[in-house]
């Protein structure tokens, strides 16, 4: 059975989105301006509560607003899932602090291989998850065709990499649902598989755009700069309108360009959870209806 999730980066929106208790995906579709597919879960509700920001190091969740949410998630009865970007060393240190703050048995999404190891020693207890940045894949939202997405396929399939995922205790995946998806893109037999829904990934970087904004010219478009979470109120859409191509919707967040799934993408993901290739649907989007991003 098909486990829904709500991934949100701040609590900002949290307290909102659980107010008549835990929201169905229907109303959450609705909420992130999402043509509702219907995936024959529309009357579900969501059963876990994902936080964190996978892509940028300075959104790492504080310690307030991880009591915050681990509060709210028991109030709900619902699971409950730490999110990780790629670490440096200063940003395990701040991930050291926010694991003993975690009960037992809370899944810790990872995506890098070091934060993947420090759990597994620092808190054997908890449960690793290799994140939708360790499931590599072609992710372009220009490709024109699936032959150009068969050139690279990814790991899932790959015995080293599933030995990899088992050393250091990751039983399931995130991934993200790649243009002219096929339904064996889903399909693993030695880990579970999350899917991400109704936005991907394509790639991301150091640099931020949106922080750049405020920056003076010698300072745009280079790591280090004070963050002032521009990306929570700021994206960039971006087209080739003069190419004719049909390229998915695509924008860019911060340091990370993500796209759209088509209606085509998701009906290969209905198929591959009516498979039961995958147990758990993870809604991400922008919460906040005044920041909605399309």
């Amino acid at each position: 059975m098909t486990t829904l999730a709500l991934g949100l980066i701040e609590t900002r929106s949290l307290d909102a989105l659980l107010a008549d208790g835990p929201p169905s995906l229907a109303a959450c579709a609705e909420r992130l301006g999402w043509p509702f597919v219907p995936l024959g879960l529309g009357a579900r509700t969501i059963g876990r509560l994902h936080l964190g920001s996978e892509f940028c190091e300075t959104l790492l969740s504080t310690e307030a607003a991880l009591r915050h949410a681990l509060a709210r998630s028991r109030d709900a009865g619902l699971g409950f899932a730490l999110v990780t970007p790629i670490l440096s060393d200063a940003g395990l240190s701040r991930l050291s602090s926010l694991l003993p703050l975690l009960p037992d048995g809370t899944e810790v999404v990872a995506n890098d291989w070091g934060t993947l190891r420090r759990v597994g020693r620092m808190r054997p207890d908890l449960i690793p998850v290799a994140g939708r940045l360790l499931c590599k894949l072609i992710k372009d939202p220009r490709l024109p065709s699936s032959e150009w997405a068969r050139l690279y396929p990814h790991g899932l399939h790959s015995g080293p990499f599933g030995a990899m995922l088992d050393r250091l205790g990751a039983a399931r995946i995130e991934m993200d649902v790649p243009p002219f998806a096929d339904l064996r893109d889903f399909r693993s037999t030695t880990v579970k598989v999350s899917v991400h829904a109704p936005y991907g990934f394509s790639v991301k970087g150091r640099s931020c755009r949106i922080g750049s904004l405020a920056q003076p010219p010698e300072a745009k478009f280079t790591a280090g700069q004070d963050c002032r979470r521009d990306c929570l109120i700021y994206v960039g859409g971006l087209s080739r309108p003069e190419t004719g191509a049909a390229d998915l919707p695509t924008f860019q967040r911060g340091n990370t360009l993500f796209y759209r799934h088509s209606d085509a993408m998701l009906e290969t993901v209905a198929a591959a959870m009516a498979e039961g290739w995958v147990d758990r649907l993870v809604l991400t989007g922008d919460w906040n209806e005044n920041r909605r991003t399309h």
